[in-house]
């Protein structure tokens, strides 16, 4: 029974780099990709307000086992966001309030579990990020079998170590570490479309005249 350790990148996004994601919010990008990219609906926050941004460090951890993360833990970095695939698991809670302290005390940015946590009322005091599938008091289990650092499968969206996660109260997206420049233009480019929008709305046009949607035709029978 192995937990295995994947190389990690060594080239992390700086402050600088970072700096324009901080007015993407997760309908933004996830358009920016053409509906892609959206973690499944059901993980959602447990607590509204969130707002995070970070590189993703993935962690493989099934039928409840608490090992893999505390390993992630133990090689994660400031600003990470935890990505856990835990299969959907949730009879058994594979994050609970002591990891969430050392998660605050390492600086992470946030952590995502597709699988269930407990000890929800501290989590949400201590303010870090916090998406989850599942809650549940059913502490964990000891199996060590999983992988930190591996791709992983999380909310239906493939994820590698590094990739930029974006979190809010809408949901999660994923912008590949490969693509970051063309999305993060594609966003900008939505952001001043909406913004026009916005103020075209504002002077009277109705929505529908500024999509240009086909006409709706009369009915043909009486409802």
């Amino acid at each position: 029974m192995t937990v295995y350790l994947h190389a990690l990148p060594k080239r992390r996004l700086g402050a600088k780099a970072l700096a324009p994601w901080t007015d993407i919010r997760s309908p933004i990008a996830t358009d920016a990709m053409h509906k892609a990219n959206a973690l499944d609906a059901a993980i959602r926050p447990i607590k509204p307000g969130y707002l995070m941004l970070g590189q993703a460090l993935t962690v493989r951890a099934m039928a409840g086992d608490i090992t893999p993360l505390l390993h992630a833990l133990s090689v994660a970095q400031a600003g990470d966001v935890l990505m856990v695939d835990a299969g959907g698991y949730a009879d058994n809670a594979v994050l609970g309030g002591n990891m969430t302290t050392e998660a605050m005390r390492l600086g992470l940015a946030g952590l995502v579990i597709d699988g269930a946590i407990r000890d929800v009322a501290e989590i949400r005091d201590q303010g870090i990020p916090c998406f989850t599938r599942a809650i549940t008091p059913s502490g964990p289990n000891f199996s060590y079998i999983g992988d930190v650092g591996a791709p992983i499968s999380c909310g239906g969206v493939q994820v590698k170590t590094g990739d930029l996660v974006i979190g809010d109260d809408d949901g999660i997206t994923v912008v590949p570490k490969t693509r970051l420049t063309e999305v993060l233009g594609a966003c900008q480019d939505t952001l001043k479309a909406e913004a026009e929008w916005d103020r075209r709305i504002k002077l009277g046009e109705k929505f529908s005249d500024i999509l240009d949607l086909t006409p709706m035709e009369p009915a043909s029978f009486k409802a």
